[in-house]
């Protein structure tokens, strides 16, 4: 290989596999090499070796990393547009290096051997359930957060409501307390949404809460709740901003005032660099472990993009998890199965939204994966952010969903929209403590789990840990339910059958499998009713 030349704060990195066969596609090559010098030279904060660390434990044993670093001082981001004529440059001088597909979740085809971080995957299933919140001045309105602005409510009007919000019933610790009740193990905050307003002092922007007369952090101050109550924080970032003139197309209204311009107006790059700016934030200063991104599907953003912010916030912090959003495979889903194409595109986990006001068929969201997912469900059918006439989903229908969507192996998280003074509406807080009363009865099964062996549509489903099988069951039939197994197998291997108070059950075999009796099970007149089999 010629070794390019090497300017100040260039990295190149030679990516190496000898067992794989060599890429025709030279423009993916390209792009792959791209990737990682773009991701490093973007990474503020890590100089000479912490950076080396960090490659090495991204590509962990999957990628041999020759890295040549004249990294020099840690750079600050105010310096960072001046490095893009240079980052350019070292896009030309690819380092050489031979592609294998990927065989797990991760960075996809243009991160070659990038995968996710199994710890914190495997940490992420076990929690299962978690709260989404959606928030913002926007509450003020009463409309659905970014997408009422300049539909529903003028845009003007809209942008000023920063300037009212002043959400004095915010009690961090109130939240924590709602989240031991309801069961929930981690936190997704809309921390921006896609109206642009950031809910943390960012350094970057002046359309966020320091700029409201509440003033006070909201990131801030639930991260340090969320440390205190052994509550995993995560945070819902949105790639689209409607009010940056530098976001194109504009929708919604157009761009806001807060943000100056100039002759260069609208110029994408920029924006790229202040949204990798916030997210450096989010993931550095405040420590966010799971990273929801949204807008991957506005026509602006692409794969080739995708790839590299997720390569960029693995360069943040090597464990954080990040959804599939991130790129643009929701747009290409298996037609026969919905399910995301991982070894193409980049990824932790399969993000399967239950959107408000859409009939669909239960597959869109509920169905196995040999990938981790989350179902992204809404406790207000009609809109995600705060709503004065809201349609609720009871919570009985909030534990079933539960149910069939940990059955299939998924995480659950249940969306609410705080009021404009930061509190939770009492009845849908009371149908979270009503969920979080059935799963601490019904724990064992819940944490910790995977998708179960059993499954029948409507009747039951099941998850596994260990040696151990749970079945949910959602309806009996004259207080039996049959449950169908591998007849000749599995069911001679069962030896007790046990309800979630750990009263032992009789239960007959049967030429499929088992009938067990619930009559006399205390919790039979739960919505779902779980039995152990061992």
């Amino acid at each position: 290989m010629q070794t390019p030349s090497r300017p100040a704060n260039r990295l190149i990195a030679t990516l190496t596999k000898p067992s794989a066969e060599p890429s025709a596609n030279e423009s993916t090559k390209h792009n792959v090499t791209r990737h990682a010098i773009q991701a490093a030279q973007t990474s503020p904060n890590l100089a000479g070796k912490n950076r080396q660390r960090l490659l090495a434990k991204l590509g962990a044993s999957a990628l041999s990393l020759a890295v040549v670093l004249s990294i020099g001082s840690a750079r600050s981001y105010a310096n960072e547009q001046a490095q893009t004529e240079a980052q350019t440059q070292a896009q030309q001088n690819t380092a050489t290096y031979i592609l294998e597909k990927p065989t797990k979740p991760g960075g996809g085809d243009l991160n070659p051997g990038v995968y996710t971080h199994p710890k914190s995957i495997a940490d992420f299933q076990d929690m299962k359930v978690g709260l989404s919140v959606h928030w913002g001045p926007s509450s003020i309105g009463g409309k659905e957060i970014s997408w009422s602005r300049g539909k529903e409510i003028p845009q003007a009007e809209y942008d000023a409501y920063y300037k009212q919000f002043n959400p004095t019933q915010f009690d961090a610790q109130a939240w924590m307390d709602l989240m031991h009740e309801g069961g929930m193990k981690y936190i997704m905050l809309t921390s921006k949404h896609h109206d642009g307003f950031a809910l943390w002092d960012s350094k970057h922007s002046d359309y966020d809460i320091a700029n409201t007369p509440f003033k006070r952090n909201i990131v801030a101050e639930l991260v340090d709740a969320a440390k205190q109550n052994d509550i995993v924080f995560g945070t819902y970032f949105s790639i689209i901003d409607w009010y940056h003139p530098d976001y194109q197309p504009y929708d919604h209204g157009g761009p806001g005032e807060l943000y100056p311009t100039d002759s260069t107006t609208p110029n994408f790059e920029r924006y790229r660099m202040f949204m990798k700016q916030q997210l450096h934030e989010l993931i550095v200063d405040y420590g966010a472990k799971i990273i929801q991104l949204d807008g991957e599907w506005d026509p602006t953003w692409n794969h080739d993009l995708g790839s590299h912010l997720y390569a960029y916030l693995r360069l943040l912090d090597p464990t954080v998890i990040v959804n599939n959003r991130t790129d643009v495979g929701r747009e290409y889903l298996d037609p026969n199965t919905n399910m995301w194409d991982w070894q193409r595109y980049a990824g932790d986990f399969d993000e399967r939204e239950r959107m408000v006001d859409w009939i669909q068929k239960e597959s869109h969201v509920f169905g196995k994966s040999v990938n981790p997912w989350q179902a992204w469900v809404t406790i207000d059918q009609a809109q995600w952010s705060y709503n004065k006439t809201p349609r609720l989903l009871s919570s009985d229908e909030v534990i079933i969903d539960l149910a069939k969507t940990i059955g299939d192996g998924g995480n659950y998280l249940i969306n609410l929209g705080p009021k404009p003074d930061g509190s939770f509406d009492a009845t849908q807080a009371d149908i979270i403590r009503t969920l979080g009363k059935w799963i601490k009865a019904n724990s064992e099964g819940v944490y910790g789990t995977r998708a179960g062996p059993y499954v029948n549509e409507g009747v039951y489903t099941s998850t596994q840990k260990g040696d151990s099988t749970f079945v949910f069951v959602l309806s009996a039939q004259d207080g039996m339910v049959d449950i169908t197994t591998d007849a000749d197998a599995t069911s001679k291997s069962i030896q007790s059958v046990i309800d979630s108070e750990g009263n032992k059950l009789g239960f007959d075999k049967t030429d499929t499998g088992i009938r067990i009796t619930l009559n006399d099970v205390p919790s039979a007149g739960n919505p779902v009713v779980m039995l152990k089999l061992d």
